[in-house]
């Protein structure tokens, strides 16, 4: 039962980014500093942003001009995470070209988007998209997605061809889930304080 008990307490431990923001946002997890990060997403002159996800909210509210923002800061050694509010021209963190240059070198690079009635998480090795997870069915699409969907399949996540997810990706509901998806491809265990100030960003104008 004490076992029991401390994997639900887990399992509730994932924040819910759709109770964050709404039903319009991308997560991008990249390894590197976070400048580089925002760089090879698009933003040409980064700076700080005290008050990013205000602002972000407003220029999602009263629209923002040409291209979007983005916000980044480290979140784990030699990670960091984006955030983007604005998909109208589509996300930057979901384009192939963008998360396979995020990836290369060996690397991985991971970005979870929620659109009305759309849950993905996309995810890139070494330079390759290598597929995509329904977060709403658990349901992956691709080929070989190597050590992280063998990190996916551990969840409870279903192979390709397979189902139902089982497990800890059966408990929960598709925002959190794709959470978990980032966490159990990247190590990064995202919780609400991450998403805190100081953030830095600019604007992007690449798209998916």
């Amino acid at each position: 039962m004490e076992g029991t008990l401390k994997t639900q307490c887990r399992w509730e431990r994932l924040v819910n980014l759709t109770e964050m923001f709404g039903e319009g946002w991308c997560v991008t997890l990249a390894p590197g500093a976070a400048a580089e990060v925002l760089e090879h997403m698009g933003v040409t002159v980064v700076v700080e942003v005290p008050d990013g996800l205000e602002r972000a909210t407003e220029r999602l509210v009263r629209g923002g001009g040409a291209g979007v923002l983005l916000l980044g800061h480290e979140v784990a050694a030699g990670w960091t995470m984006v955030v983007e509010l604005e998909g109208t021209t589509g996300w930057v963190g979901m384009d192939s070209f963008v998360l396979a240059a995020l990836s290369g070198g060996g690397r991985i690079a991971v970005s979870a988007c929620e659109d009305p009635n759309q849950l993905t998480v996309y995810v890139a090795g070494d330079g390759t998209v290598l597929g995509w997870l329904d977060a709403v069915t658990g349901r992956r699409f691709g080929e070989d997605f190597g050590p992280a969907g063998q990190a996916l399949t551990a969840a409870g996540f279903p192979e390709a061809g397979a189902d139902e997810p089982s497990g800890e990706a059966a408990a929960l509901g598709p925002s959190e889930r794709a959470v978990l998806a980032l966490r159990e491809m990247t190590g990064v265990q995202l919780e609400e304080g991450l998403f805190e100030e100081p953030w830095i960003g600019g604007i992007s104008t690449l798209g998916a």
